[in-house]
């Protein structure tokens, strides 16, 4: 109603001929001013057109994909990643001279993830770390669906939940002692597939070299591996609590003629237990079980995996033995700061985020971390398997514990400080003379990280 007097104000002047101007020359009939006044009266009266839709950024920093060029239809898209891990070990044992205190750069990382008419997964990941040049993930992945997708190149294998932790959120500085016997990242074929039956399944299934952590094969031999990951709580009606329960099990089968690997079995820290004989060669099957529980609720974290191996080895011109890995770990974290997990593959957005130079003395986000972990090594020919060991480092069984604190400065700067004491079933070699021969070590690690 309010374009009404208006659009008569309209009618009206437009009678009057302007000065100097013949009265005549604008009398037109009324009936094509009527004709006007109700087309104004229209016009006026309808909604102003709607803004037009914004248009996502084609290139610089988003908070959840960090730099990146994107596409303006979204069908393409470059992130460009980052991580820096700089580290101290200190080892409290000063009898030991096999492990001294260090500085390292445990990680120096650069990548690129790419997506390619929205549904071709890029990904070229190489690490600097250590004073090494290596390509860690090297992979494209076929995503048409959620459910299915196919994946190829150098990629994480489908076996330890710990191992699929992303290296920059482990929420300690190193993972447990059965971390060095799963498989890692080596070359291959995978399907794989997330959220299935809405949300309560994922799984993976994968054919490979059979390498712990390598980029090429050391024998004719390939091995296959799976995990499945089960939500049997969700969307059932029940609370929030009880439906984050997941429950997994995961396995390897495969002949394994290659290069033994690992030839030392080491604690989180580093420190060397178990030494096999540097002729002692695989020379035979290779099979892997791996079941997991993961809860992540609120402020908190738990997980807990058992890992049992059981591999045939070779040391010329000895038979071959039957040697077993039994372990696993109980990993528990809890942010003390409000803060919420989903998982432990996430980035911590403190609430009140700490940057003194911006004004802002907000104590970041504040975690605590514990985790024991354990493996014991055993053959039923124990005869024949003390021939694989180095008598200096036999000790068959290593028990861990892992107590730490993790600071999140922001979503991309984190310290980490965790203190490790290793014990060992037998004294082991670590250095010279009769105190050269050691069953504990307690080791402080210490961490800043940096990533986008």
């Amino acid at each position: 109603m309010r374009a009404l007097p208006y659009a008569l104000t309209i009618f009206l002047l437009s009678g009057i001929p302007a000065r100097g101007q013949d009265k005549f020359a604008s009398d037109r009939p009324i009936e094509d001013r009527v004709r006007e006044l109700e087309e104004a009266v229209q016009r006026l009266g309808q909604a102003p057109p709607a803004a037009a839709p914004a248009i996502p950024f084609l290139a610089g920093w988003d908070e959840k994909t960090g730099f990146a060029l994107r596409s303006a239809d979204d069908r393409f898209l470059l992130r460009i990643t980052g991580q820096i891990q700089a580290d101290y070990r200190y080892y409290a044992d000063e009898a030991d001279t096999t492990d001294i205190p260090t500085f390292l750069v445990r990680r120096a990382r650069l990548g690129i993830e790419s997506t390619v008419l929205r549904y071709y997964e890029f990904r070229l990941l190489p690490d600097f770390g250590q004073g090494q040049a290596r390509i860690q993930d090297a992979y494209l992945n076929v995503h048409y669906w959620d459910a299915l997708q196919f994946e190829a190149g150098k990629f994480k294998q489908p076996f330890s939940y710990e191992q699929l932790i992303q290296d920059r959120f482990v929420p300690t500085l190193e993972r447990s002692l059965i971390d060095q016997l799963v498989p890692a990242r080596d070359v291959g074929l995978m399907g794989h597939g997330q959220n299935l039956l809405d949300g309560r399944l994922d799984y993976g299934a994968s054919v490979y070299g059979g390498v712990i952590n390598g980029d090429a094969d050391t024998d004719r031999n390939k091995e296959v591996a799976g995990r499945i990951a089960a939500r049997p709580l969700r969307d059932f009606g029940l609370p929030d609590w009880a439906a984050a329960i997941q429950l997994g099990i995961a396995g390897t089968y495969g002949e394994d003629r290659g290069v033994l690997g690992p030839t030392v079995l080491r604690t989180p820290a580093g420190v060397p237990w178990l030494q096999f004989a540097a002729d002692v060669r695989p020379d035979g099957l290779r099979t892997r079980c791996s079941p997991e529980l993961v809860y992540v609720y609120g402020p908190a974290a738990l997980a807990a995996q058992y890992f049992a191996e059981d591999q045939e080895l070779r040391r010329p011109p000895g038979p071959v033995v039957a040697v077993s890995y039994r372990g696993g770990y109980v990993l528990a974290t809890c942010l003390l700061t409000g803060e919420e997990r989903t998982s432990l593959s996430q980035p911590i957005a403190p609430l009140l985020a700490f940057d003194p130079v911006d004004g802002c003395f907000g104590p970041g986000a504040w975690e605590l971390v514990a985790r024991v972990s354990w493996l014991e090594v055993d053959a039923d020919d124990r005869r024949g398997f003390a021939q694989l060991l180095d008598p200096a480092r036999a000790a068959t069984r290593a028990t861990e514990v892992t107590t730490g604190f993790n600071w999140y400065w922001n979503r991309w700067v984190r310290m980490q400080l965790n203190w490790e004491h290793a014990r060992f079933n037998k004294s082991v070699r670590l250095g010279t003379g009769p105190g050269g021969r050691r069953d504990h070590q307690n080791t402080l690690l210490a961490r800043f990280q940096v990533i986008f």
